[in-house]
């Protein structure tokens, strides 16, 4: 009976609601749709390399580094200077003294705040040994935001130094007893979250960024170290993106295929050809090779945009520390019998030049490990033959060939121009080619050497443009050089990816990743 009694009730206060709303002039609001979430922008590169280590400073891949650790100034994807975690820089009247404010409320990934003790600690300890560290007298910390260096020497070229992406700032907590890093423990806009070596790396975004929002939310890396497996991983949605280094078949089969989109910029790295100034000491037959190789029209068409022909000295991305007059002789074929004629060469019946009876013929050594080398190689011996200049081609391996430019066992050698590890070149000159304590020097005068000690030690940013281009200019009017091509940075994508602005220097890459959307 309690039982039934109890259904009753029930079933009265159904009618009664009913009969409410009913009555009721308005129906029952409807349950708004829950919004749709929008899905998390996650995106899948094929990278050549693996990562290599936690560590900016100790192995980690360059391209990588960017997106989890911050330097205290950075080069943004035109490869210009602009704050990292300091907000500002500032160099004294001398030269000596440089001082950072650095940004407040700053996070390692760790959750270790970033101040000036944590800086102090990475480049006194971890950091100790690198230009920009070794160029340090003292350090102070007034508070817990001003770091002050005080340097043994002035030097203009500082701040460049301290932008190294392996002067990137890491977690106390992370530094190991060795200097090494015990985790990635950056600042950066992504924390690395997972590593299988030689199989994948995963990033993804990380809360406590200091920055602005970042799109992407996730970063995969897929280890895939054959090009054109890199391509058909691209071609079957495997991956999002791929990486162009040593990838010129794929390139050239797909960049004009409406599924992909290729993003493209001049780099900072430049390919070259040097003499060795003992073994070819004529003026006028580094002339001829030069004016005999038309690289406008042989870049194009065997590179695919892999590399620009050559402009200046150095890339264009150095803007205006690169002269408008210290460029290659120019492409000028008919002009080489007078060049030569005039230091006793004559040609013999088969058309070729030679001295005393001594055939013109020079080797040229290269990498063939490089791609764009090993194509040009056979390209510029074809245009010295149609000038009657016999070339022997030397393919070596990448090894082989830093032994022989270290030994100047060579003629001719195709290679990077290194030595630029910053926005600045005076690195270049002094410590790369052109002074006469120069590493490979392969030219140097005491005018030369005068001029680049200069600029080591001027402080005036219109000055240094004036001595970059004396420096430029004089080396260029005996030929030591001839500029082969700028490389370019390429980055292959699904047409759905967009708003990359992929970076100029060969280690910054991927400076914008985090702003990339895909549609």
């Amino acid at each position: 009976m309690k039982v039934q009694r109890i259904i009753t009730i029930l079933i009265a206060a159904t009618i009664l609601c009913l009969a409410l709303a009913a009555c009721s002039g308005n129906k029952a609001p409807e349950t708004a749709p829950a919004p749709e979430t929008a899905p998390a922008q996650e995106l899948i590169i094929g990278d050549q390399f693996d990562l290599g280590s936690f560590d900016p400073a100790n192995g980690m891949l360059d391209d990588t580094q960017i997106l989890a650790y911050n330097a205290l100034i950075e080069l943004d994807a035109d490869f210009r200077q602009v704050p990292g975690l300091a907000e500002s820089w500032e160099m004294s009247a001398d030269g000596r003294t440089w001082t950072f404010k650095l940004r407040s409320g700053v996070t390692f990934h760790d959750g270790e705040p970033f101040n000036a003790a944590a800086a102090l600690l990475n480049l006194q300890g971890r950091l100790a040994g690198w230009p920009a560290t070794g160029a340090v007298e003292s350090y102070e910390t007034p508070d817990d935001y001003t770091l002050v260096c005080r340097l043994t020497q002035p030097s203009f070229t500082f701040a460049s130094d301290i932008a190294r992406t392996a002067m990137s700032m890491a977690s106390p907590k992370a530094i190991k007893e060795d200097g090494t890093l015990a985790y990635e423990a950056g600042t950066g806009p992504y924390r690395l979250v997972s590593w299988t070596p030689d199989i994948e790396y995963v990033f993804e975004a990380y809360a406590g960024y200091w920055g602005d929002p970042v799109n992407l939310q996730k970063i995969t890396f897929k280890v895939i170290t054959d090009a054109q497996a890199r391509a058909m991983a691209l071609e079957s949605g495997e991956i999002d993106m791929m990486s162009g280094y040593q990838s010129l078949a794929a390139i050239q089969r797909l960049k004009d295929d409406p599924r992909f989109t290729m993003f493209i910029k001049t780099q900072n790295t430049s390919g070259a050809i040097f003499f060795n100034m003992a073994r070819v000491p004529e003026l006028s037959v580094r002339t001829a090779v030069a004016k005999a190789i038309d690289f406008d029209t042989m870049l194009p068409s065997l590179l695919s945009g892999l590399a620009s022909p050559p402009s200046g000295f150095f890339s264009p991305a150095y803007g205006d520390l690169v002269s408008p007059r210290a460029k290659n002789p120019g492409y000028e074929p008919a002009a080489i019998p007078a060049l030569l004629e005039a230091d006793g060469y004559v040609k013999d019946g088969d058309g070729l030049w030679a001295k005393n009876g001594v055939p013109l013929t020079l080797a040229l050594t290269y990498s063939t490990g490089n791609s764009e080398d090993s194509l040009l190689a056979p390209a510029i011996q074809s245009q010295l033959a149609e000038a009657g200049i016999t070339l022997r081609l030397n393919g070596v391996d990448g090894a082989t060939l830093g032994d022989l430019l270290d030994t100047k066992e060579y003629d001719i050698v195709l290679t990077g121009q290194s030595f630029i590890p910053t926005d600045d070149t005076t690195f270049n000159y002094a410590r790369g080619y052109w002074h006469s304590g120069s590493y490979y020097n392969v030219y140097s005068t005491a005018a030369i050497d005068a001029l680049i000690d200069e600029l080591a030690v001027s402080l005036d940013r219109a000055k240094r443009r004036e001595l970059n281009w004396q420096i430029q200019e004089t080396i260029m009017t005996q030929v030591p050089v001839i500029m082969a091509y700028h490389r370019n940075s390429i980055r292959l994508a699904q047409a759905n990816v967009s708003n990359f602005d992929i970076g100029a220097g060969c280690w910054h890459v991927n400076y914008d990743l985090k702003n990339v959307k895909i549609d």
